[in-house]
């Protein structure tokens, strides 16, 4: 099974990470590909991209890390970050391992490919531009903000998303894996910032639409602070809607447990709260729901569930399977 999974940040991690748990045990045989945003302008990222000019590394290290055999203290390693080193402290040791090889190969591209090697990867990593991109958007009270991590900071609902420079073209390797996908799965995450600049990028969204997998969106279990404050499911599908061809998601996987009500209390102190939706919702925007009990609490934090996770997306790719075999047959 040919699964290709596109977004960025800590959510798209979330998803790989349970699928190759599930391969690992035999559940599934699935091989996959992390199409992922290189927009970041925050912490460590962001100052390696202003002082190198490369694009973001650090949501295709997290990719790496989920996706990699390679030894446990590598994977430690890269998510350690320095906290007192003069010229060093914020920085992920990953990133900076990252940004290494991309000196050594001397473009974004050989540095992937380095990378899987020293990960010991099975799967692919892709950006899906090897472009220095900044992330642009305007809110619906005209005003504009540049930088993936300044855009929520305004705390305004955003009218629209763009890139700079605008329509950048896509990385080797990139519309051939939507091309080739049985599965395309967008999210989780942040809507806006990490997956949402994947179809900004030049044919993507195009090249999902034409592709013929089984497109699944994940809706964010919890709305998310300056990005999707107030958002229900079939808010979360509009918007992404508006950024693909018609008719183009097939179905929306939407969460349906709750969690610690102190924990969620704590969540709408700070302005977030359960994402909330029917199967009627989204039906009335053209695509089927899959509702499921999703999350996890992880400390202090709502997070989706990864095996659980994995697991939907493995059974409605079987069950599009055998659909598949029956109209053959019949």
């Amino acid at each position: 099974m040919n699964i290709v999974g596109i977004g960025g940040g800590t959510g798209l991690p979330v998803l790989l990470s349970g699928l190759k748990t599930l391969r690992q045990m035999g559940e599934c045989d699935i091989h996959m590909t992390a199409l992922v945003a290189v927009s970041d302008s925050g912490g460590s990222s962001g100052h390696l991209r202003r002082e190198l000019g490369i694009p973001a590394i650090g949501d295709i290290k997290n990719c790496f890390v989920a996706l990699g055999d390679s030894q446990a203290v590598l994977k430690a390693l890269c998510q350690h970050r320095f906290d007192t080193v003069d010229g060093l402290a914020g920085h992920s040791a990953g990133n900076l391992l990252l940004t290494g090889l991309y000196q050594m190969a001397g473009d974004f591209h050989g540095m992937v490919r380095l990378a899987a090697q020293l990960f010991q990867l099975r799967d692919a990593v892709l950006p899906t531009t090897d472009a220095s991109v900044t992330l642009c958007a305007e809110y619906f009270d005209g005003s504009t903000a540049r930088g993936e991590s300044n855009i929520p900071l305004k705390r305004q609902p955003i009218r629209k998303l763009w890139l700079d420079p605008e329509w950048p073209i896509s990385a080797a390797g990139v519309l051939d894996a939507l091309a080739e996908a049985e599965v395309i799965v967008l999210g989780p995450g942040s809507l806006f910032t990490s997956i949402l600049p994947n179809l900004l990028v030049a044919d993507v969204a195009e090249a999902i639409h034409a592709s013929p997998a089984l497109k699944v969106y994940v809706c964010n279990p919890m709305t998310q602070v300056g990005e999707t404050e107030g958002y229900s499911a079939k808010d979360h599908l509009r918007t992404l809607q508006s950024y693909l061809p018609p008719n183009t998601i097939d179905i929306c996987v939407l969460n349906q447990g709750s969690a610690n009500p102190m924990l969620l209390q704590r969540y709408m102190e700070n302005g977030a709260s359960l994402v909330c939706g029917s199967a009627a919702d989204i039906q009335a925007l053209g695509a089927d729901a899959e509702s499921s009990e999703l999350i996890e609490e992880n400390g202090n934090k709502i997070r989706h569930d990864r095996l659980a996770l994995a697991r939907v997306i493995v059974s409605l790719a079987h069950r599009r399977k055998e659909r598949e075999v029956l109209c053959a047959e019949s």
